[in-house]
């Protein structure tokens, strides 16, 4: 595992406001990148309305985000990887833009479906690039903060769950719930994108392509902008120093070609990481893309508004357990310990959420269950940066995130099965249980990364 010498400057400008920038553009990305996952139970739920569909062909249109998310995965990895972190990072929210407008006007199920997975071909940018921006723009003594960011997640699921709450009790102007929820972010992707054209492309990833000078430039931007003080070129500089083992393995001298990259993940040391970091991902983005996808079905034997008032409160419920994750990876416990236990207890408490339809009991163990989800998921998504070196961090995220994605496609269209059957709705939550364990027990067998120097 290489280090690069650009952490190093990093921590010793040390945490300012060019971070908290960062940390704020980033965090958007995943804001809205959750903002449009979880939009896509009410167009599942509106398009059914709209035009009669059944629960298996409305899960048939929820699995077309995914399927966008699983193309976009490989083609951002690869982007970031060869052309930089920005280029992919600011092509993604544009992407994003356009999939939304389509959605919003959408006359028919098939340019629904043509939305989605434009929408999902850009998201799967945003959720990946964005952690990978922050992580290398982030001085290593901060990069539980990384943690701190799935903040953003639990932010986009509550702001579209409270815009559906609103939509629900005021709409009057004649138009299907569902796309004037869409029409909200739009609005609020538009004004991401502004900011997003602001940002630098990442020191790390510059002095990994041989741009020692390029580096050098960014770091004393954000040193200005941190201190108030230009850096020492001498002292400070970001260039290879040979006689510090500081540099990039053999063969980063040159832009690596993607099929090269990608191999190198498939290899040793990076292919047990790489492999098991997938199935954790592919397992959880199983239950994640079930449970928030089909929660206003999960919970239909309620009004509109009720049910709207409950998944509110569960994505609520995500907040504290950022905050709790962000303490916990730093503990004996670590990112690994912290991923298994919580996925653990997500499925029992969604197991236990399928045996009662009372309001408090419903709300108690779905709660407990976004709790659970927003500790491991944070937790996961703090290990998997640092699991990759920086010359292949782009595309190992790219490569776990498809993993997730292969989850994901599958989960809408085997939960809305189940939800045809009696008794459905038990084995819909059994299905996404029993996932969300073997996701945790999965994560046991990768390598903790706490306290571990990273390029």
């Amino acid at each position: 595992m290489e280090k690069n010498r650009a952490y190093s400057v990093l921590e010793l400008i040390g945490w300012g406001k060019y971070n908290i920038f960062t940390f704020i553009q980033c965090g958007l990305a995943w804001s809205t990148f959750t903002f449009w996952f979880v939009n896509t139970s009410f167009v599942i739920q509106g398009t059914t309305e709209e035009w009669d569909l059944n629960t298996l062909q409305a899960g048939i249109i929820g699995s077309f985000i995914t399927v966008g998310l699983l193309f976009g995965s490989l083609f951002w990895g690869h982007i970031g990887n060869r052309y930089g972190r920005m280029r992919g990072f600011k092509s993604t929210v544009i992407v994003v833009v356009i999939g939304s407008i389509l959605l919003v006007l959408s006359p028919n199920f098939y340019t629904v479906a043509g939305a989605l997975t434009i929408l999902g071909f850009g998201m799967a940018g945003e959720i990946a690039l964005g952690g990978t921006v922050f992580y290398e723009f982030c001085p290593p003594s901060k990069r539980n903060y990384l943690t701190l960011m799935s903040l953003f997640l639990s932010s986009g699921n509550i702001t579209v769950t409270f815009t559906a709450l609103m939509v629900s009790l005021f709409n009057t102007t004649g138009f299907y719930n569902w796309r004037v929820i869409s029409l909200v972010g739009v609005v609020i992707e538009s004004i991401t994108m502004i900011f997003r054209f602001f940002m630098h492309e990442t020191p790390a990833y510059l002095i990994s392509q041989n741009k020692q000078s390029a580096a050098d430039k960014i770091l004393n931007i954000v040193s200005v902008a941190n201190t108030g003080k230009s850096l020492d070129k001498i002292e400070y500089s970001a260039s290879l120093n040979p006689n510090e083992l500081t540099q990039e393995p053999e063969g980063t001298k040159k832009v690596e070609k993607k099929s090269g990259n990608m191999m190198k993940l498939f290899k040793a040391p990076l292919a047990k990481t790489t492999i098991v970091l997938g199935m954790v991902y592919m397992l959880a983005g199983y239950s994640y893309a079930g449970i928030m996808q089909f929660m206003p079905e999960f919970l239909e034997e309620f009004s509109t508004s009720t049910s709207y008032a409950i998944i509110l409160a569960q994505h609520s419920c995500g907040i504290p357990g950022v905050f709790i994750s962000s303490k916990l990876v730093d503990t004996r416990l670590g990112r690994k310990f912290t991923i298994t236990i919580f996925y653990i207890f997500s499925g029992l408490f969604i197991l236990f959420f399928s045996f009662s339809d009372l309001v408090w009991v419903t709300l108690s163990m779905s709660g407990l269950a976004f709790i659970c989800i927003s500790l491991a998921y944070s937790s996961m998504f703090t290990i998997a940066p640092e699991s990759f070196p920086t010359s292949s961090r782009s595309t190992g995220l790219a490569v776990v995130n498809l993993f997730s994605r292969v989850g994901g496609i599958a989960s809408p269209i085997i939960t809305g099965y189940f939800l045809e059957i009696p008794n459905g709705k038990f084995y819909a939550l059994l299905s996404i249980c029993i996932t969300f364990i073997l996701a945790g027990v999965f994560a046991l067998i990768l390598k903790e990364t706490r306290g571990r120097k990273i390029g």
